[in-house]
């Protein structure tokens, strides 16, 4: 007989219909615009969610956030890290704050691999193309320890649930796992739908409410509040952006273009044919700076 693990779900705000119902006490109202800075990098934004999410959730489930044993991971992701990740980051050191004032050990924060990049917005897919991005997408728990598994309950950090297909994605992965439990940790969560169909547009306008432009993000990162994330690799190096790329690149600080084009390097996005030519853009920009011949990306390496 095929073991079921626990599986919980906490989400800090629901969104669709009126008003976005919170999830605890004392929250300060869902904001559109906050979460679309998030998605694109802002530090702060990410502190502001990560500070209420672990407050709600330990005064909502303190028997979950004090587990005896605890494991923190956030979305699979190869090399780039997804914002879910920061949003993990910056949630950890708070819970485990308070798992010390209890007398229980801080929960590590371990990455689940994600084996390939690719190519597109997730959040602009129908719920079925969901569902068959996640069922080709092959994930991997190589980097936790077979003794911090068994018995362990597994923390699972992301944004936001749409259709549950993610979420579903993970389960599978890690249904062969000696886990106690799992919970699913959201800043929040669309209601699911009487016919499971679900209008992709309204998270790709959460997405974009604050940051819809170059000069938008431009705006986060000379604020020195910025963190990289794979969203905002895929969003500069989108074909949309191609014709405003070579102007935005030569405002911006040396870092980040480096940054730029070792993370396109890393993750694949300079050999993928939509993001082939802005890459070639940042090669460029970041040549010219450098005084050299055109930079190339190292020889690609298989995840060890």
């Amino acid at each position: 007989m095929t073991r079921v693990i626990p599986t919980r779900e906490f989400a800090l705000y629901s969104l669709g219909g009126g008003s976005p119902a919170a999830n605890g006490t004392c929250l300060p109202p869902f904001s559109p615009a906050r979460y679309s800075l998030y998605k694109y990098g802002s530090v702060t934004a990410t502190e502001t969610f990560a500070w209420a999410l672990a407050a709600a959730f330990r005064e909502r489930h303190p028997e979950l956030a004090l587990a005896p044993r605890l494991l923190v991971t956030s979305s699979p992701y190869a090399h780039v890290p997804a914002a879910a990740t920061t949003l993990a980051r910056s949630l950890q050191p708070v819970l485990n704050a308070a798992r010390t004032r209890h007398r229980r050990a801080p929960a590590p924060l371990l990455q689940v691999d994600r084996i390939s990049a690719s190519a597109g917005d997730y959040g602009t897919l129908s719920a079925p193309a969901r569902d068959r991005h996640m069922a080709a997408n092959a994930l991997s728990f190589r980097r936790f320890r077979p003794e911090q598994i068994r018995d362990a309950h597994l923390l699972v950090i992301d944004d936001v649930r749409v259709t549950g297909a993610h979420q579903r994605c993970l389960i599978r992965a890690s249904e062969e796992l000696p886990l106690a439990a799992r919970t699913f940790l959201y800043i929040a969560a669309f209601p699911a739908s009487p016919d499971g169909c679900f209008d992709p547009s309204q998270e790709d306008a959460l997405n974009h409410a604050a940051v819809k432009t170059l000069d938008d993000l431009a705006a986060i990162v000379k604020a020195g509040d910025f963190a990289w994330n794979v969203r905002v690799c895929k969003f500069v190096l989108n074909p949309v952006n191609y014709g405003g790329l070579a102007r935005f690149l030569r405002a911006m600080p040396g870092w980040f273009v480096r940054d730029l084009h070792r993370n396109s390097c890393r993750d694949g996005y300079a050999r993928m044919a939509p993001y082939a030519p802005s890459h070639a853009v940042v090669g460029a920009e970041l040549s010219r700076r450098a005084g050299t011949a055109l930079i190339a990306c190292p020889p690609a390496r298989q995840p060890a």
